[in-house]
């Protein structure tokens, strides 16, 4: 009876994962669907965060109307939002524009072995052997990945580095968030995260003003994907399967946002990848797999 009354408790933070996951995924794919139709990059990433704080700011309000923002955490904060949204989401944006979206999930798939990389670096974390191995065959696939696409060369090997910088800087709002989660909780966190993001994404967009326009009906629909879904809702259902289920067992989900990626590129953008590319993916997916072992929690990947 109580194994029966645990599986079932356990359903709902499970789909809330998987829920998750598929939206995250499927983020890459729809940002892809935006800029095929030569959208502004910046443009559409400030879009996404100025609906995901329309939807949040109230939400907050609601949950938490009496939180005040402790001045040791102003700095720690500006920083996570700096590194996490502004220059993520510029590397990102742009990567997508030139690379495919399979690549671009792909990529971010390393992200999880250069955060216990950077760990090791900076705060001298130990590293077991299978750990170190995963950092060694996720850095190999991520060079399969990169292989040039025919047709699209030079482009596509751009896309694919400013995908490196975006991972590299999702690594760095690690670093400058670890300590935010302790003294802030999640709608809190998320919000002012949104927020400033979007004010610090404002400038350039302003840059791109000449390539405005309205867009079309499909380009708006993505964009409320991206901000209400995949920004405001998604973080809420990962951060209730995460309190429900524990870190370990959730982060275990993340290797599913490559595979919904690639699935979601291929069937509804006709996206290939090359067998070299398919190959590279695997063990990246591995080598994070071997990282991530039971006894440390993952990392998400953004989408």
């Amino acid at each position: 009876m109580d194994s029966e009354q645990k599986t079932s408790g356990q359903l709902l933070p499970v789909l809330a994962a998987l829920g998750a996951m598929l939206f995250w995924g499927l983020s890459f794919v729809s940002s892809k669907a935006i800029l095929n139709t030569g959208y502004p990059p910046m443009t559409m990433v400030f879009l996404r965060f100025l609906i995901a704080s329309l939807v949040l700011i109230p939400l907050q309000r609601r949950l938490d109307p009496e939180f005040r923002l402790q001045k040791q955490d102003r700095l720690f904060l500006l920083l996570s939002a700096l590194f996490g949204i502004f220059f993520y989401f510029l590397c990102e944006s742009r990567g997508i524009k030139y690379t495919s979206a399979s690549n671009a999930a792909l990529i971010t798939a390393i992200i999880p072995a250069l955060t216990v990389a950077a760990e090791y670096l900076l705060f001298r974390n130990s590293i077991r052997w299978f750990q170190g191995t995963g950092i060694a065959l996720s850095i190999v696939g991520v060079y399969f990945v990169v292989q040039r696409t025919p047709g699209h060369y030079d482009s596509a090997l751009l896309g694919n580095l400013l995908m490196f910088g975006a991972c590299l800087s999702w690594v760095a709002y690690n670093m400058f968030s670890k300590n935010l989660h302790k003294g802030l909780r999640g709608i809190n966190l998320i919000t002012f995260q949104s927020v400033i993001g979007m004010i610090l994404l404002l400038p350039v967009a302003l840059s791109e003003a000449r390539s405005w326009s309205f867009g079309s009906l499909t380009v708006w629909l993505n964009l409320v994907y991206l901000g209400v879904i995949c920004t405001a809702l998604s973080f809420f259902l990962y951060l209730y399967a995460l309190a429900k289920l524990g870190p370990v067992r959730v982060t275990s989900f993340i290797n599913l946002l490559p595979v919904v990626s690639v699935v979601g590129g291929m069937a509804i953008l006709g996206e290939r990848l090359l067998l070299a590319q398919m190959i590279g993916g695997g063990v990246i997916i591995f080598g994070v797999f071997l990282v991530n072992r039971p006894g440390r929690a993952r990392v998400p990947a953004r989408g």
